[in-house]
């Protein structure tokens, strides 16, 4: 999917329609220590050897249910009070250019 690196849309901080930059939010690393609720789910026995739950991860492709793609997670920036708010809902996409 294609976006460009300007759009005209609806500042809720301004409240009315001013050039925006769009940019792709970054995923996050995980985090290093797990929970305390988490380490105690782990402990309890029957779910080692699976990455920690119960039962095996579904595999990718249609037949299992899983999921192929990502949903787009875009932050747009007001270039007047330089205010960043995020889209709504994302759109499912392989692969996102911005540009």
């Amino acid at each position: 999917m294609k976006k460009p690196k300007t759009v005209k849309r609806y500042c809720p901080y301004c409240k009315k329609h001013t050039e925006h930059k769009v940019s792709d939010v970054k995923t996050r690393g995980k985090r290093g220590a797990l929970k305390e609720g988490q380490r105690r789910h782990q402990r309890r026995g029957g779910i080692k050897g699976y990455g920690g739950y119960p039962q095996p991860k579904m595999e990718k492709g249609k037949r299992y249910g899983a999921k192929t793609t990502k949903k787009t997670n875009l932050k747009y920036t007001c270039t007047v009070c330089k205010k960043a708010h995020s889209q709504r809902a994302g759109v499912r996409t392989k692969k996102l250019v911005i540009g």
